[in-house]
């Protein structure tokens, strides 16, 4: 027990580790405050970022050599991973859109993905998004834009040298944010992550196990998502 839970904790302090890029700064988490219920005049685009696709992690104490192996070893495994599907997250914002009208509040699906990294960086402080979004709200029709970005998809399997350390489990990860593109101030800032290991043998032909726990990870993420949006 004490060995799975020392797994998931490493699995998600690397999901945030991604989350947060290599930057020492990391945006605390902003929680939606009754005000925004009480308007319903701002228009709320929502939107999603573009998916990464699923990948398979090695993580761990490894060389380059060691990793080359451990790669080999997982050949297979990581071709598996990467065919899993994400279509459960186009959808997403969809029912953010349907959540946040069921509530009277005005909101509509911004129809292409957004990439930050599009955008202008600009200086990183607490409580705004270091973009430059502004464009957003003309071309729009906007007055918030509501991101669900996700940035983790796929395992991880930890190794020390060539020695395995961990089976392989599923995880997603990502951040939701609501932003005011005038200034880029985030009305709500909910970084997110999901870890769920294999029920039974993780290793069955096919990896039906595996498989069936990452898609049980992106539902578990979509819910911690519109969880936001459904109180």
């Amino acid at each position: 027990m004490l060995l799975r839970t020392t797994r998931h904790c490493l699995a998600l302090v690397l999901l945030f580790a991604t989350l947060s890029g290599c930057s020492s700064f990391v945006q605390k988490p902003i929680d939606i405050d009754a005000q925004f219920w009480n308007d319903k005049n701002p228009v709320i685009g929502v939107a999603l970022s573009p998916l990464p696709p699923p990948q398979l992690a090695l993580i761990g104490n490894q060389g380059l050599l060691e990793l080359a192996i451990n790669k080999g070893i997982n050949s297979k495994l990581s071709d598996q991973v990467s065919a899993w599907e994400l279509h459960d997250l186009e959808t997403l914002p969809d029912e953010v859109v349907a959540s946040l009208k069921a509530k009277g509040l005005n909101a509509k699906r911004i129809p292409d993905l957004i990439d930050l990294t599009k955008f202008k960086e600009t200086e990183k402080r607490e409580g705004y998004l270091a973009r430059n979004i502004s464009e957003l709200q003309s071309r729009y029709g906007v007055d918030r834009v509501l991101l669900i970005s996700y940035t983790t998809t796929g395992a991880f399997r930890s190794y020390y040298s060539v020695v395995p350390t961990s089976v392989p489990t599923p995880q997603v990860g990502g951040i939701g944010m609501l932003v005011d593109p005038k200034d880029s101030r985030l009305v709500w800032y909910k970084p997110f992550a999901v870890v769920q290991p294999a029920q039974g043998e993780w290793d069955q032909p096919g990896y039906s196990n595996l498989s069936n726990a990452f898609y049980q990870a992106v539902d578990g993420s979509r819910q911690q998502v519109l969880s936001a949006f459904n109180k």
